[in-house]
């Protein structure tokens, strides 16, 4: 899944699989500094079709997520999200 937007809490995405509703996934965040692992679960998911390519939005929720840790790896990327 490709990362649209990053809080502390949670993240938006966009994938080619399937995202429904309560659907637990697994959240990897890396960089050249770190990788950051944890639980997550779908809050909210719509299907798209821009220009013919069909994807799917969600928000998730982050379960077991360190918050310093994914505060640095948003402050590492700010300019590209």
């Amino acid at each position: 899944a490709a990362l649209v937007d990053l809080s502390v809490v949670g993240a938006q995405v966009i994938a080619q699989s399937p995202l429904k509703p309560n659907q637990r996934v697994r959240i990897t965040l890396a960089d050249d500094v770190t990788v950051v692992r944890f639980d997550a679960a779908v809050v909210w998911a719509s299907f798209e079709i821009p220009r013919g390519i069909t994807r799917y939005r969600a928000g998730v929720e982050f379960m077991d997520g360190r918050p310093d840790a994914i505060q640095g790896f948003a402050l590492r990327h700010k300019s590209a999200l």
